[in-house]
């Protein structure tokens, strides 16, 4: 599984620079710490696999954590863009049916009402382990067979629909990638693509998996070639 992948990297480079969002540095044991606690939170929220997770959060530190932890977890991530209409954040929310829906304080995202919300921001797991997540503490066992994330097309053609795509496809996508195009630890990986969109997945998980770094552009800061 990508939870596997993950933890089995922050093994072997625990003080590599994993993460880095403006002048914010995470090594990988750091990363992982986050992401286990809030895992285990989540966990303890009803998380687990053939579950989902809202993910509204612009690209941050939080973002990432959010859907590391989600994966973690054992759950599937649904990317929420808070700044598309009401009606499509609406929409997706009662269609996916999440457990919870984690964002920030300052993203502003309004979802449906009976819908558990959660800001990360403002969330202490501090009382939680920074251990490798086992099996045994997950709602059931973590297969490759499990979503890992669900992401709704456009609805240019109608109705937007949610594609699920499990841990299998997303390790066999990422292993050929490694092995024909391979990342070292010197390599520098910008993420920036749209996280509703799928392109951003190899983004997201690819050098965190083979102790690269990751670096995430600023909210609209794709647009600056600079």
């Amino acid at each position: 599984t990508l939870a596997d992948l993950l933890d089995a990297q922050v093994g072997r480079t625990p003080d590599a620079a994993a993460v880095v969002c403006g002048a914010v540095v995470l090594s990988y044991g750091e990363f992982g710490a986050r992401v286990n606690r809030l895992a285990r939170f989540l966990i303890g929220a009803g998380v687990g696999p053939e579950s989902s997770v809202g993910v509204a959060v612009r690209r941050s530190v939080e973002m990432l954590v959010g859907m590391y932890a989600v994966v973690k977890a054992g759950g599937a991530y649904v990317p929420i863009d808070p700044d598309q209409p009401a009606e499509r954040v609406g929409f997706v929310v009662a269609t996916a049916d999440p457990v919870l829906v984690l964002t920030t304080s300052g993203d502003g995202v309004v979802v449906p009402a009976g819908v558990r919300v959660v800001e990360l921001d403002t969330l202490d797991v501090s009382g939680f382990s920074a251990g490798v997540v086992g099996d045994g503490e997950r709602l059931s066992r973590l297969r490759p067979a499990h979503p890992v994330y669900v992401i709704f097309t456009s609805g240019s053609t109608g109705r937007p629909k949610g594609v699920a795509v499990p841990h299998e496809g997303v390790v066999n996508r990422l292993l050929w990638m490694q092995e024909r195009y391979p990342l070292t630890s010197e390599d520098v990986i910008l993420q920036k693509t749209p996280v509703t969109f799928d392109v951003s997945v190899w983004e997201l998980f690819w050098p965190l998996i083979v102790g690269a770094r990751l670096v995430i552009a600023e909210p609209d800061g794709h647009r600056d070639p600079a």
